[in-house]
Order: C-alpha cells, then structure tokens, then sequence
C-alpha cells in the first residue's frame, strides 16, 4: 500500500525500492545499497540524487565515502505540500488562461453527453458550481437511489452554497420525501412525470435518462432553458 502512495507521489519503482531500505536499515553507502537491493549501480546513484531532490534522503561523508539516510517519514508530508501548492498554482494559471480566451459564441457548441456514474457526478457537481437555482422534475429518486452517500453530501453542500431548488415528484411520492432546507416540493398527478429528468438551473437544462447506464443530455442555451422553465413554473402554480 505504501509502495502505491509512493507511486503516485512520483517516486520511480528504484526509487521506492531504495527509500523503504533506507527506512528499514538505516545509513548505507551506495555500493551496499546496490547489493542488498539488486538494483545496478548506477541507477542507485541516480535514485539517491532524486530522493535527496525530493527532500526524502541525506547524506553526510564518512571517510570520503558517502553515506545515505531516509529523512523521517514527516519529510513526506512537505512533499505532498509541496505539490499540493503546485497543484493549486497551476488551477489559478489555467483559470486566469481560460477567463482570457476569447470564445465565438456563435460557435460554441450548446449540447454535451455525459454517461454513466462519473458522467452523472461531474454535472451534478457543476451543478453546484453555478451556484444557480435549481428547479426538478422527477418521476422517481433516481438521485438517491444511484448514488447512496453522495446524495446527502450534496444536499449538504448546496445547502453551504445557498442554492434554492424547487422539486416537483408525483403525489406518490409525498410520504417518501425528506424536509431540507432551502428545498420545496411540489407534488402532481403521474400524467404529469416522465422517466426522464429535467433540471433547470441558469441558462443550462438536464435532460437524464436512468437506464442501466445513465445517460445526461446537457442543453446550454438560455432560450431552450427558459422555455423548460416556463414549463415548470406552470406545473409549479397550477
């Protein structure tokens, strides 16, 4: 399991190798460390100048020789730091890089498909990030259903992010409902539902289908989104 973790901080398979020996036997010189672990000569050299890079490996100089020793574990978690902040360096670059694009908007395109459960998390996450009002219909609790955990979470955060929605399910379903803040129900007659989805929020509507393999249809026009939510404000006041 370490071995993995160390992986994806970017340790190579050598470089792993001889940090776990390290760790466990302590100070060693080069030539003893290729011994003990198999690894050539000179890609131990090579690995030890790059987990002294890392910030993970010492030496000090016994008799002209060098000697090698893992820093303690900690010394991992200024690397992790590390590149969290170059993580989070790079984010704000490409954002400050995306706000100054010029887009055509004649020719952006206004559909997307999303598939699957991954599909379904990345657009109900963006969801969220418009911080817009969300109006639903829905025949079923396909959301819940499908996701378990994830279903609270989100209500949660989009309640942190002062998001209103209003849901409109069928009558059947007024037992079934949870009271949360920031939400209001709406209830009609099944004539009324389809098994598709619809979610309005901004200037976008979902169109999901919740076969065995979701899939999303995202619509990314104000006229389109507005002609739904006229839709829903009728069934709403009805």
């Amino acid at each position: 399991m370490l071995e993995k973790n160390l992986s994806k901080l970017g340790f190579s398979p050598s470089e792993i190798k001889i940090y776990l020996h390290l760790l466990k036997t302590g100070s060693s010189y080069p030539n003893k460390i290729s011994s003990e672990t198999r690894i050539n000569r000179s890609n131990v050299y090579e690995a030890l100048d790059r987990l002294i890079s890392k910030g993970v490996v010492s030496f000090i100089k016994k008799n002209n020789v060098k000697w090698f020793e893992a820093k303690s574990p900690e010394s991992l978690l200024s690397l992790i730091k590390e590149k969290e902040e170059d993580i989070q360096k790079t984010k704000n670059n490409l954002l400050k890089e995306i706000n100054n694009l010029e887009i055509n908007q004649e020719k952006a395109l206004e559909a997307s498909i999303f598939v699957g459960k991954k599909g379904l998390r990345i657009i109900f996450e963006e969801v969220l990030a418009t911080k817009k009002p969300i109006s639903l219909i829905a025949s079923k609790l396909q959301f819940k259903e499908v996701f378990g955990p994830y279903f609270e979470l989100w209500h949660k955060e989009r309640i942190k992010r002062n998001i209103s929605q209003r849901s409109i399910f069928p009558n059947s379903f007024k037992s079934k409902l949870k009271e949360r803040k920031l939400l209001k129900y709406k209830f009609v007659d099944d004539k009324f539902t389809n098994p598709t989805t619809i979610i309005i929020y901004g200037e976008n509507c979902l169109f999901i289908q919740w076969s065995k393999e979701p899939i999303v249809i995202k619509m990314n026009n104000k006229e389109i989104a507005q002609s739904h939510l006229n839709y829903f404000n009728m069934l709403w006041n009805s």
